[in-house]
């Protein structure tokens, strides 16, 4: 098997054309020239090595590497003329060439013709790697000018043109996010609902954002059951992976911690929140919340008169956490505890232990 693979490789390398010889050698040049960053030098062997290359994807990359050689080189004529010609054409560089040539009229002082040509390019090429980045500065604009009212607007008028695309998404959670900022909290949850429910886990890239924001307006509206439902519902779609990288979400840990606040704050079920916050620091291993867990389950027992409680969540903090900003602080609750760092207690941390609410919320 391994034999007939190889001759296969082999049969492909020897059918596939040979690069003309200039072009090789303009192009490697280039690429030299450019790494030690003489753009200019780079720029015009890109140039050489577009001239020598055949019709199609090698002269059109020339082409576009020359363009942003061009560009880093401060010649700015020469780098738009390029970007002109390839963003007129078909080949595969026309979507990125159009970006670039917007951005370029952003920097050179041309900004309303050049947010128009980069919401032109989104529409022209939703599926383009550098889409969803020119279609959220556009958004800013947009918000810049007209806050968010003017992003609800433009969201109605570019949706049709953009709902069945890639970009579908981002515009149902900047709507979401415009009616947040509105204070439209039963409109926003609703908005945010159909961003999860269109777009869910695992291909939604704001899923677990809209499930995070829309729970924080059930609480504005008075519902913490149902932010606990969408906090929950959230973590239900976590996924435990044994290999080189993760399967976690940015959200995961903060929406199990947001939990445990609002069974203590909201609905006042102490023994909820106490299994809340044990959860955070058993599933999250890896998050900056786990000695926030074990701080705030030290101060529920000891505001339920639980002294043995309160030392054992500290005496673990000590000794799994000792650098933590609490761990100093273990004595002020614990007074009998040892081992605890050497040193000084953060003043915040003391004004609140000593504040009426610090340990019975």
């Amino acid at each position: 098997m391994t034999r007939l693979v190889c001759l296969f490789a082999l049969l492909a390398a020897a059918c596939a054309p040979a690069l003309p010889a200039p072009y090789v050698q303009a192009r490697d040049g280039a690429e030299r020239a450019y790494s030690s960053g003489d753009y200019a030098r780079a720029a015009e062997l890109w140039l050489e090595a577009a001239r020598t290359a055949r019709p199609g994807r090698d002269h059109d990359e020339a082409d576009y590497r020359a363009a942003a050689s061009f560009e880093r080189a401060g010649d700015l004529a020469h780098a738009r003329a390029l970007y002109q010609g390839l963003a007129r054409g078909h080949s595969e560089r026309a979507p990125r060439a159009s970006f670039d040539l917007a951005e370029l009229q952003i920097k050179t002082g041309d900004a309303e013709r050049g947010y128009a040509e980069l919401e032109a390019a989104v529409h022209a090429y939703p599926s383009s790697g550098v889409a969803g980045t020119a279609l959220n500065r556009y958004l800013s604009r947009v918000s810049e000018q007209g806050g968010p009212d003017a992003v609800l607007a433009y969201v109605a008028r570019a949706e049709p043109s953009l709902d069945k695309s890639e970009r579908a998404e981002q515009l149902l959670y900047a709507r979401a996010r415009a009616l947040d900022e509105l204070t439209q909290s039963e409109q926003a949850l609703a908005a945010y609902l159909a961003v999860a429910e269109r777009f869910p886990y695992p291909y939604g890239a704001y899923w677990d954002d809209a499930l995070f924001r829309g729970a924080a307006d059930a609480e504005l509206l008075g519902r913490p059951a149902q932010a606990i439902s969408l906090l929950t519902r959230m973590l239900t779609e976590r996924e435990t992976s044994r290999l080189s990288g993760s399967y976690e979400r940015p959200r995961y840990a903060e929406a199990a911690f947001h939990i445990a606040e609002i069974y203590r704050d909201r609905l006042h079920d102490v023994a909820a929140a106490t299994r809340a916050f044990a959860r955070v620091f058993d599933d999250f291993p890896t998050s900056t919340l786990r000695d926030d867990a074990l701080w705030n389950l030290a101060l529920l027992a000891h505001a339920q008169g639980d002294g043995a409680g309160s030392c054992a969540s500290l005496a673990r903090l000590v000794r799994e956490l000792p650098d933590s900003r609490y761990a100093p602080c273990a004595n002020q609750l614990c007074p009998t505890l040892t081992g605890v760092p050497g040193r000084e207690c953060h003043s915040y941390i003391q004004r609140e232990l000593s504040s009426d609410n610090a340990v019975a919320r």
